[in-house]
């Protein structure tokens, strides 16, 4: 594996752990602290919703995406 791929597979897990985490959070937060105030319920929704999306788009932006190369 190049040191190229080696870095790039790194930083593709620690976003991708980052999201999970995040995700994982805000569904404990809501889940456990049951928030009656509907600002903290819905920014709850927003956060989850977001962290879901992110860990569904990393794996596509980080090894389905090319490098544009210039043409030499």
């Amino acid at each position: 594996m190049s040191p190229h791929s080696r870095s790039k597979l790194t930083r593709f897990l620690i976003a991708e752990a980052l999201a999970i985490g995040v995700f994982f959070l805000a569904g404990a937060t809501a889940l456990k602290f049951k928030p009656t105030d509907p600002t903290i319920l819905l920014s709850i929704d927003i956060i989850t919703v977001a962290a879901a999306v992110a860990v569904a788009i990393l794996p596509i932006l980080f090894f389905a995406v090319r490098p544009i190369l210039p043409r030499g």
